[in-house]
């Protein structure tokens, strides 16, 4: 059966004196507090600016590195391919480069897979002004955007016992006492791993997983991944990120990742 696709997605970094950063997890979703905050090419305070945002303005954030926060590029970020290796609004090749610049000494915020589709704001000579894809990144600082901490898992309080335990109804023979759900955890996550269809399985929890690299010919599974994307070829075998909210049941051995995004590692 084939994986259902996951939604890949783009990733900056900004100045560190532009967020606000919680005690945060790794991925979310930060909003930004003040006006003009430069989103840069780099965790580094020389480094190119790709897009400047605005106080309120939401990002998707992938992690944090040191004061520096790796998030989605905006929809207002500068991002060009060679003309070359375009057409009809699609890479001709493998790991093109995106670069924050029209020419080859700027820096590059992200990669094309062969096919992928991108959306052509202008065209300059040799080079195709685009619209950020989900593979673009940059680094933003971590002190002007607030993190949004995921919902807590609140768990029911247990019911006050009797005074004295009333005796258990005797169960018909041929009915199975129903049993109670077992104690579920649940945290949003950020994994890395390489993406694969579930194999010699029967009845798994979902169609893909995330598994470790091999070594010494043999792989381990990270995670099963839920989505119900339906086109995953791409990501088949390579290397990728995803983030989602983790589900593990007390009695599973391995947790289930409902997935809200996924990211190529380059």
């Amino acid at each position: 059966m084939a994986c259902g696709a996951l939604v890949a997605t783009a990733t900056v970094w900004g100045d560190s004196m532009l967020v606000q950063a919680a005690p945060a997890p790794s991925g979310g979703r930060g909003t930004v507090l003040k006006d003009r905050v430069n989103v840069r090419s780099r965790a580094d305070k020389s480094s190119e600016v790709v897009a400047q945002v605005s106080k309120g303005e939401a990002l998707d954030v992938l992690e944090r590195k040191g004061e520096w926060l790796h998030v989605a590029l905006p929809p207002s970020s500068k991002c060009y391919v060679s003309a070359k290796l375009t057409k009809d609004g699609a890479s001709t090749a493998d790991a093109v480069n995106v670069r924050c610049g029209p020419n080859a000494n700027h820096d590059i915020v992200g990669k094309l897979a062969k096919g992928e589709k991108v959306e052509v704001v202008k065209a300059q000579g040799e080079w195709s002004q685009i619209k950020p894809t989900a593979h673009c990144t940059g680094w933003i600082a971590a002190e002007y955007v607030e993190l949004a901490l995921p919902p807590p898992v609140v768990t029911a309080p247990a019911a006050a016992l009797p005074a004295s335990p009333a005796p258990e109804a005797p169960v018909p023979l041929g009915i199975k006492p129903v049993e109670s759900e077992p104690e579920v955890h649940i945290k949003y996550v950020v994994k890395d791993g390489f993406l694969q269809t579930v194999k010699d399985e029967s009845n798994p929890p979902a169609t893909c997983e995330l598994r470790t690299d091999e070594v010494g010919g043999r792989s381990y599974r990270i995670a099963y991944l839920e989505t119900t994307e339906k086109n995953l070829v791409r990501y088949e075998g390579k290397h990728v990120r995803v983030l989602g909210n983790e589900r593990w049941r007390k009695t599973d051995r391995y947790p289930v990742i409902a997935v809200e995004r996924i990211d190529m590692v380059w």
